[in-house]
């Protein structure tokens, strides 16, 4: 499988990667530098947005503007003007937690989970729900290092994992207006390499899983079971998802810190002969 180092971004946390079908271009953060990046695959052009925070996770809505969770707070912004306007907080309690991962439902809502930004064994974070009329709901606490949220096909199946040391797990939980429930491990990494970080679902209702420190991709079968595993040019790739003008391209992100690869913190592409789904948006 050839993977494909399409920008050199030396990024120090690249994650969060989210592809516009409208505009055809691949949204993805640095965490590290508190930068919003775009993507132009026609024209190979990245260009930065500094929030001058620590930026983690994207939604797009029905408009142009994109929804950012910040260090701060969920905040709309309109790529256009660079304008930045608050929408909510949800941990003004926890000034030691950041957001992390994030991703959309197919019931128009956003759900993204918190960490401590320096992790201690203690867990702080947390999973929540942000609704179309702007209302956060916390759906989920005992997370050290949320992550590899991602929904379902058929919207009725959330993915969660936990990527610290000691935990090292996706779970699976039944999505039904917004609710979980019926919490259950779907795949425990102990025993291999990496610990599961970001992860996105093909059209065929797989989870992909990247596998922070071990330099893989995974594909997971909807039973739990490693189907493909795919190597990668990076020790640290962090999270991915599909695009393309035929969604039959996976993007990956990867971490610059601590990597010593040379393409470390690079965004990489490849072609895995499977598609993905369109990107739901969020109508608020």
């Amino acid at each position: 499988m050839q993977v494909e180092v399409v920008l050199a971004a030396g990024a120090g946390i690249g994650e969060s990667p989210v592809w516009c079908d409208r505009a055809q271009v691949l949204w993805w953060v640095d965490i590290a530098a508190g930068a919003l990046h775009r993507f132009a695959p026609a024209t190979g052009e990245d260009r930065v947005w500094p929030m001058g925070r620590a930026v983690a996770c994207i939604a797009l809505t029905e408009g142009p503007d994109l929804v950012l969770a910040l260090a701060d707070g969920l905040f709309r912004f309109t790529p256009e003007t660079g304008a930045l306007a608050p929408l909510t907080s949800f941990e003004a309690d926890r000034p030691e937690n950041r957001p992390n991962d994030g991703a959309m439902g197919r019931d128009g809502r956003f759900y993204f989970g918190t960490m401590k930004s320096a992790p201690d064994g203690v867990p702080g974070g947390a999973l929540y729900r942000l609704d179309p009329d702007g209302r956060v709901t916390r759906l989920l606490e005992g997370l050290h290092v949320s992550n590899g949220l991602a929904v379902s096909p058929d919207g009725g199946t959330l993915y969660l994992s936990d990527s610290w040391k000691d935990v090292r797990k996706v779970w699976a939980f039944d999505l039904k207006q917004g609710e979980v429930s019926n919490r259950r491990v779907f795949f425990d990494t102990a025993g291999r390499l990496g610990r599961p970080d970001g992860g996105c679902v093909d059209a065929e209702g797989f989870y992909w899983s990247a596998a922070i420190d071990g330099g893989q991709l995974l594909r997971i079968s909807p039973a739990g079971e490693v189907v493909r595993v795919i190597e990668m040019p990076v020790k640290k790739p962090t999270k991915c998802c599909f695009g393309g003008p035929d969604l039959d391209v996976l993007y990956v992100t990867s971490l610059g810190e601590t990597d010593d690869s040379p393409d470390a913190g690079a965004l990489m592409a490849l072609r895995p002969g499977v598609k993905g789904l369109p990107e739901p948006r969020l109508a608020i």
